[in-house]
């Protein structure tokens, strides 16, 4: 589920700190870090950093993981 926040938010900023996204979703800024680096490991986001942006990939990441299912 956190996964799903995640990728929302950044696709729905476009582009966002990670101390930002930390506090949009309640949690601590390592524990965004920790995310940032899996989901930028499979292309859905790109991190520059404290920047994380969205990809073209970052919407269909849900698609390719089954996180509606």
């Amino acid at each position: 589920m956190f996964r799903n926040e995640f990728l929302d938010t950044v696709w729905e900023k476009g582009r966002v700190d990670i101390e930002e996204l930390a506090v949009l979703l309640n949690t601590t800024a390592d524990m965004i870090i920790a995310e940032a680096d899996v989901c930028a490991a499979k292309g859905w986001i790109r991190v520059l950093d404290s920047l994380i942006m969205a990809t073209p990939l970052t919407d269909s990441a849900y698609a390719k993981e089954g996180f509606y299912l």
